[in-house]
C-alpha cells in the first residue's frame, strides 16, 4: 500500500489504511531504542499515519514551543528573507 501524505487538515483512516500501517500484530515494542523494529521502518510508517490522520496544524497546536522552534530551523523559516 502507498504510503500516506499528511496534509494540513486531518483526514480519517479506512480500516485497511489503519491495518497496514500499524506495527505486526499490534505490538508496541523497542529495539535498542527504536520503535516496533530494528530498521525503523515500521516507526516511520506508523508516524506518519498517525499524522496524516491528525493533520500538519493540529501536530504543529501539540508541538512544544522548542520543538515548534528546532522544526522551523530545520525548514529555514527562521532564516532572514532580506539577507540574501
Amino acid at each position: 500500500m502507498k504510503r500516506l501524505e499528511p496534509t494540513k487538515e486531518e483526514k480519517p483512516l479506512t480500516v485497511a489504511e489503519w491495518e497496514s500501517s500499524t506495527p505486526y500484530e499490534n505490538k508496541l515494542e523497542l529495539w535498542d531504542g527504536i520503535a516496533f523494529d530494528p530498521s525503523g521502518e515500521q516507526r516511520d510508517t506508523f508516524c506518519l499515519t498517525l499524522i496524516y490522520n491528525m493533520g500538519l496544524k493540529h501536530l504543529a497546536e501539540i508541538l512544544p514551543q522548542s520543538s515548534r522552534k528546532e522544526l522551523k530551523e530545520l525548514l529555514g523559516v527562521d532564516k532572514d528573507r532580506y539577507d540574501q
